[in-house]
């Protein structure tokens, strides 16, 4: 079988880069001698180390303001994209959009020109915005009408495609559920990272990029009302910033608490120093909210990670975090409130042995998580579309 794939990333700082990598990966595993070729959006972040040698990796795809692009700039991505893609998808026996919308709507295009069928995932927010833009929902409705297959990544992202589209525009039947994976091995060894200051402090962790929707301010404001009466505790912060009025936001936040100096803005690290922070923190919040744009958390693959390093998390209802999180065993889901996430933290912290308890039904979760099984269940869809051409 020979799949082309389209995404924006193969590196380990983002999710859905995290997500193709994985996946590309189990599938090889799961079938081998499956031929992969990728076409990526212009380059902006590092390729992870385990991309192997032997994909055929080639940028050919509009960046990521492709769906901000003037009518005329967006009409003109659109045809160059579409025939590249028509170009390759001949070579292959079907297409796999892993990018949201505008992309899976030219990968849709070129692959009805090259006669194969395209099957595109669902992440979360920029599968659902376009269906509510005035400019793209047409479009965007268009293309989830042709799909021949449409995986969502979660429960919740589906519910939220289901209340925007009729069965004409999305047949219920072409919707699976597939939920992300961890690969729960890669948590487990210590890494060489050398001395840190964070290896003689208790800590939470928080990761995500810093911008609304990854619910920054909520997990932020419950750490400065918890941390005044805990001066031991620190709270480091995983994740691109983009030095806006949201992180001054932040940093004005913790100056007014007085725990600057104890609130850590890392950015973008590396794969080793992420893994030995996730391993040695004692409570993981990632507290996503619906944001005023109307983006949300498709899932959280991190949530997966912190549990696969036995570290109890807080997420939140609402979201994508409702399909990573078990409630009461593997941590908690609270409501988008600041008071919601102060009680669950005020709890984790000052009862070590809940914490405990929680991390080892973490362990126990993220082993039943497997990329291979999400693998098995995109060949199955692969199949089942071949079989329906």
């Amino acid at each position: 079988m020979r799949v082309l794939f389209l995404t924006d990333s193969l590196s380990d700082l983002d999710g859905v880069g995290r997500y193709s990598v994985c996946l590309l990966r189990a599938l090889e595993e799961a079938q081998p001698g499956i031929e992969i070729e990728v076409l990526l959006a212009r380059k902006h972040r590092p390729t992870s180390s385990d991309v192997r040698p032997h994909w055929k990796v080639s940028v050919a795809l509009p960046p990521d303001y492709f769906y901000y692009m003037s009518f005329a700039r967006f009409w003109t991505s659109f045809v160059a994209c579409a025939w590249r893609v028509r170009a390759r998808a001949r070579h292959a026996d079907l297409v796999h959009a892993i990018k949201d919308y505008p992309h899976n709507f030219a990968g849709l295009f070129g692959a009805r020109l090259a006669g194969v069928p395209c099957i595109a995932t669902a992440h979360g927010t920029y599968s659902v915005q376009p269906l509510l833009s005035s400019r793209h929902a047409r479009l965007a409705r268009w293309t989830y009408a042709r799909l021949a297959a449409l995986i969502s990544v979660s429960r919740y992202t589906k519910t939220r495609l289901e209340k925007l589209l009729d069965g004409r525009a999305l047949a219920r039947e072409k919707v699976h559920v597939i939920p992300n994976a961890v690969a729960y091995e890669h948590y487990q060894t210590a890494r060489a990272v050398g001395e840190r200051a964070w290896h003689a402090q208790p800590y939470t962790l928080a990761i995500g990029e810093v911008k609304e929707r990854k619910g920054h301010h909520l997990s932020l404001a419950a750490f400065c009302r918890v941390a005044p009466s805990r001066p031991e505790w620190h709270h480091y912060v995983i994740g691109h910033a983009l030095g806006d009025a949201y992180e001054q936001r932040l940093r004005d936040m913790t100056v007014a608490a007085g725990v600057a100096d104890r609130v850590h803005f890392l950015g973008n690290i590396t794969e080793d120093l992420k893994i030995d922070l996730l391993q040695r923190a004692r409570v993981f919040v990632h507290t996503p909210v619906t944001a005023q744009d109307g983006g949300f958390e498709g899932f959280g693959i991190v949530y997966l990670e912190a549990a696969a390093c036995g570290v109890p998390a807080i997420g939140t209802l609402d979201s994508g975090a409702e399909d990573a999180v078990v409630d009461g065993s593997t941590g908690y889901l609270v409501a988008q409130e600041v008071e919601a996430v102060t009680t669950a933290l005020t709890r984790l912290i000052d009862e070590p042995a809940l914490c405990k308890r929680m991390g080892e039904a973490g362990r126990a979760h993220a082993r039943t998580s497997s990329w291979r099984d999400n693998a098995e269940r995109v060949l199955e869809i692969y199949a089942a579309s071949l079989r329906s051409r």
